[in-house]
């Protein structure tokens, strides 16, 4: 094979023969590395918990295409228990509920959780149980959870951002997992003004990095999940100062915010200020996995 392997040296072969030979300490060192902001985290999530909530209720959706496809794989039952990590305002909480015996929803932030119990409410739903809680500081012997849900839940959280938030997920799950993110996204302005503050190269960094390192981490554990992939477009139309408070705690979240950052935030969005708001469009492409522990 180390013959073979001069042939391909710089090639697409040789990249992927070398990926598929590092092992699961190689995969844990590199995600361990990523950080966040849990206080500018919780902040940012407390400001987009009124905006998530409405968006929910406009969909108004018969039939959730999530719910759907985990009932369709017999994995979502009447009878199953079911872990929402950052559950949000109960964008599946609610309709998972409506289909399982229990949902345990934890969110870390505040905000989005009394949104929670108010759609909950009007639902006319007991089985949701929320928990404000940061999943990275979750002591699951503390809690009972251990092993003890038939699904463990997560789409689109910032919950699970490294190897050990990942590795609890499993340890919470006594059958399967659900976890959903970015692959790609595209922000109209956001990305814009990333690369004007944090130059080339730093707009969306790493936006796929978590799921293709929890892909490798997985396969390294043994498990072969299945992929479902996801495209979607949206706009967000905002107030200008609100547009300008909610990137600037967006930032924060990964990057220490200067005098200078705050003037260039400003200004960038004022110029494209309409009538009083800002509107940003986003394109995107997104990876469920699923499997069984």
């Amino acid at each position: 094979m180390g013959k073979q392997g001069k042939v391909y040296k710089k090639g697409v072969r040789e990249k992927v023969f070398m990926m598929k030979n590092r092992d699961l300490q190689y995969w844990i060192e590199l995600w361990e590395q990523e950080k966040q902001d849990g206080v500018a985290c919780n902040l940012f999530w407390d400001k987009k918990a009124k905006s998530y909530s409405e968006d929910k209720a406009k969909k108004n959706e018969e039939i959730n295409p999530t719910v759907k496809l985990l009932q369709d794989r017999d994995i979502l039952k009447k009878d199953s228990s079911v872990l929402d990590i950052g559950c949000g305002p109960g964008t599946h909480a609610i309709d998972m509920a409506r289909e399982c015996k229990e949902v345990v929803a934890i969110d870390i932030s505040g905000e989005m959780l009394q949104y929670l119990e108010k759609n909950t409410e009007k639902a006319g739903l007991n089985n949701i149980s929320p928990y404000k809680l940061n999943w990275e500081d979750a002591n699951l012997a503390d809690y009972g959870w251990e092993k003890k849900f038939d699904l463990v839940f997560a789409n689109m959280t910032p919950g699970i951002y490294n190897y050990s938030t990942f590795k609890k997920m499993l340890e919470a799950s006594r059958d399967y997992c659900y976890f959903r993110g970015f692959l790609q996204r595209e922000n109209q302005l956001w990305d814009a003004l990333d690369r004007e503050i944090l130059g080339e190269g730093f707009s969306n960094k790493g936006i796929g990095d978590k799921m293709y390192y929890a892909l490798n981490v997985l396969w390294n554990l043994g498990h072969h999940p299945e992929i479902v992939y996801g495209y979607s477009e949206w706009e967000e139309v905002r107030p200008l100062e609100e547009m300008i408070d909610l990137y600037k705690q967006k930032l924060q979240i990964y990057h220490e915010i200067k005098k200078e950052d705050r003037r260039k935030i400003e200004n960038f969005f004022t110029s494209h200020e309409k009538d009083g708001v800002v509107v940003e469009k986003t394109r995107s492409k997104s990876a469920a996995f699923i499997w069984q522990v």
